[in-house]
């Protein structure tokens, strides 16, 4: 009898240790972390070309050169080329602003879920990556394991019967970012904004960029981003960040938020 008790409690021992995903250990946000801020020590400054698809209604509306600019430290300017002209998203030392051809107050929140690519891919530290989370809304002392799809993923914030709030996905096993969920307003209203993190490519320096990323509005899709070409440099001048002189249709773009019930 106690040999059968034994043997027992050896499989489930066995069993336990197998589970997908490891469940019996969650590591802290800063160890799921570390790795993938390890894979991009390096990582300065990049010139980041972009074809992105604008939908509306799940209908492709029109296809526009898009470029990003980006300094370590979370500087970052993204250039979208409509036939009409050029719409801005600046962010330097914490303040982003949306301007230019179609830039909208009902809308500039929704537009801070571009800037989460200088803050996840150009950081100096887990440290600086878990504080910039924790500006957007993420409960950084909150983990947990999930599935995206076919792939066991970390999460970091608020787990998924938990009340709306802003959440970073992990892919367990190559250790790359692969879903943000975050909280804006739009108009006065609140919407869920998500962004994927799609088709990793690998630079001839070795860094991995997402090759597509999809944005999502209340699990709609609005834009689609497809990587054309990326460089690498040291650094961007400053002036490059700044509001231009000449700058009109200028908008405040407020922080995701994080609500609570």
């Amino acid at each position: 009898m106690i040999k059968t008790y034994v043997y027992i409690f050896f499989l489930f021992a066995i069993s336990f240790a197998l589970m997908p995903g490891g469940f019996a250990y969650v590591p802290s946000a800063d160890k799921i972390l570390q790795p993938f801020v390890k894979s991009c020590r390096g990582l300065k400054s990049a010139t980041i070309q972009f074809e992105t698809t604008i939908y509306e209604d799940t209908s492709a509306v029109e296809k526009v050169a898009e470029t990003l600019f980006v300094n370590q430290g979370g500087q970052f300017r993204r250039e979208r080329s409509f036939p009409e002209g050029i719409n801005l998203l600046l962010q330097d030392k914490g303040k982003v602003f949306t301007m230019g051809i179609r830039a909208d107050a009902n809308n500039a929140g929704e537009q801070r879920l571009n800037t989460l690519f200088p803050i996840i891919f150009f950081h100096r530290s887990p440290v600086e990556l878990l504080n910039d989370l924790n500006s957007l809304g993420v409960e950084t002392c909150k983990v947990g394991i999930d599935r995206i799809g076919r792939k066991i993923t970390f999460f970091i914030g608020k787990g998924p019967g938990d009340s709306p709030g802003s959440r970073l996905w992990i892919d367990r096993e190559r250790n790359l970012p692969l879903r943000f969920v975050g909280v804006g307003m739009s108009g006065g209203e609140t919407v869920i904004l998500r962004v994927e993190y799609l088709d990793y490519r690998k630079t001839e320096q070795g860094f991995l960029f997402p090759g597509t990323i999809e944005y999502y509005r209340n699990d709609t899709l609005y834009a689609v981003s497809v990587l054309q070409n990326i460089s690498l440099i040291d650094k961007l001048p400053e002036p490059l960040f700044g509001l231009p002189e000449s700058a009109s249709n200028i908008f405040p773009v407020t922080t995701l938020l994080n609500i609570k019930e």
